[in-house]
């Protein structure tokens, strides 16, 4: 956020104004993507008919290389245009009033403290944390921030470059099949190829690229249909199409059956970048098999509810492979990066602080719902008796709070004795009230204890 917009809408206790939309509304969206794929129809017509291409195939490129951008493209033009507002309501659907301020503290507090000096609402010699509650006082200036922090991460602007990449890609691609598939001018009559593409048999040819092509649109529908595509999927879509030649080359010169050429080609086309990765690094190295079997060992982040296999696959492909990761982790970020709904991470991030303070032992507070924190965050309410701890929501009750911190304190040590086990369930439980994360999940409205 600029020092003039900010005080445009806050400067000089002036009424803040309301909040305005930083981005292109759906329908611009698609008007621009559409102009964009166009654009780069043209440029590559105008670029092929300089070539030697004969009339009867530069039709045929001109074609296929707009049925290709057109069909690798569309998809994402859709999702940027109507599906990226849905993903955004999502976040702010759960993120209002206290809790966006909550969140905003806890993960972007530079940039609110800057925010709040650039509106001269924080004034150059405040106490120290009064940033904390000017920032929970205006609303309307954390949601420009949290605005302006999204579309940074996950607007439009990031996912143009890989955008207009995989329109060019898929344009050479289709331009290549096109030129090599219909004339036969190559040194040997069996290839029927124009460009000869280092020798490459035009069965393979097309089977690599359809392959590449087939992984690249199903994969870019389903993530759309799942609200869960990223930036780095657009990349990968455009070095998975580009890597399509060589491939075919690499199966070309491995001594095979000649019957299974084809066949392999079209199969390998379909597996996604980093599959390819394990597949050839497997290949070319056996003896690394041991070792990711030994590295990739059963992950403590399957102790989370509601976490599978492929939740945790999911997790690790982000570089998220520990307790303590998920409970310092952006759960916006990082429910934009995995693609998973906003309030299953807010939970896994719950059940990770849990976890993080009382170990294995977390288990066992389970049965008594405190395995995670806004149910402790409750009970630490009811213990100190401070009804105004939350003020923005109407939270359930807790009856006879000493009575549960007893059993939690009997279940977690067992072994020690009643009076310090209780005074270390109370200690423990306090700081995990205390934690910017627990706040901004209970003022989450509408309440969820299943946070």
């Amino acid at each position: 956020m600029s020092s003039a917009s900010a005080r445009d809408g806050f400067g000089k206790g002036r009424r803040p104004s309301p909040l305005t939309e930083s981005h292109l509304r759906a329908s611009q969206r698609a008007v621009l993507l559409t102009s964009v794929m166009v654009l780069v129809n043209v440029c590559g017509g105008i670029f092929i008919t300089l070539t030697d291409v004969p009339p009867g195939i530069l039709c045929m490129v001109i074609v296929l290389g707009a049925f290709s951008t057109v069909l690798c493209g569309t998809p994402l033009i859709m999702f940027l245009s109507q599906g990226w507002f849905t993903r955004y309501s999502e976040f702010l659907n759960s993120l209002k009033g206290g809790a966006l301020a909550a969140y905003l503290q806890r993960f972007w507090s530079p940039r609110l403290i800057h925010a709040l000096e650039d509106a001269e609402i924080l004034k150059p010699g405040a106490p120290r944390d009064d940033w904390r509650r000017l920032s929970e006082s205006t609303p309307e200036l954390c949601d420009r921030l949290f605005a302006r922090i999204y579309h940074e991460q996950y607007g439009l602007l990031p996912f143009m470059v890989p955008f207009v990449i995989l329109l060019i890609v898929a344009w050479a691609s289709s331009a290549v099949v096109a030129t090599n598939y219909l004339l036969a001018q190559c040194p040997e009559p069996r290839t029927m190829q124009v460009v000869c593409v280092y020798q490459l048999p035009q069965a393979l040819l097309v089977a690599s690229l359809s392959g590449a092509f087939m992984f690249v649109v199903s994969d870019s529908v389903l993530s759309i249909r799942r609200r869960c595509l990223n930036i780095s999927d657009v990349y990968w879509y455009s070095l998975r199409l580009f890597l399509a030649v060589p491939i075919a080359l690499v199966i070309e010169n491995i001594k095979v059956d000649n019957g299974m050429h084809v066949l392999t080609a079209f199969a390998l086309g379909t597996f996604p970048v980093d599959v390819l990765l394990k597949q050839f690094r497997r290949f070319g190295f056996p003896q690394l098999g041991d070792q990711e079997r030994r590295e990739n060992a059963p992950d403590k982040l399957l102790v989370l509810e509601g976490v599978t296999l492929p939740v945790v696959a999911t997790l690790e492909a982000e570089g998220i492979n520990s307790i303590e990761q998920v409970a310092t982790a952006d759960p916006v970020l990082l429910s934009i990066r995995t693609g998973f709904p906003f309030r299953f991470t807010l939970r896994l991030g719950s059940q990770a602080i849990v976890r993080r303070h009382f170990g294995e032992n977390a288990t066992t507070l389970l049965p008594i719902g405190l395995g995670d924190v806004v149910p402790v965050y409750l009970l630490v309410q009811a213990m100190d008796q401070r009804p105004d701890m939350v003020t923005d929501s109407q939270l359930p009750r807790v009856e006879q709070p000493e009575l549960v911190v007893h059993n939690a304190a009997t279940r977690l040590f067992a072994q020690d004795d009643n009076e310090e086990r209780i005074a270390i369930v109370k200690t423990q439980f306090r700081q995990i009230a205390a934690e910017e994360y627990t706040i901004m999940l209970a003022r989450i409205s509408p309440p969820d204890t299943g946070l």
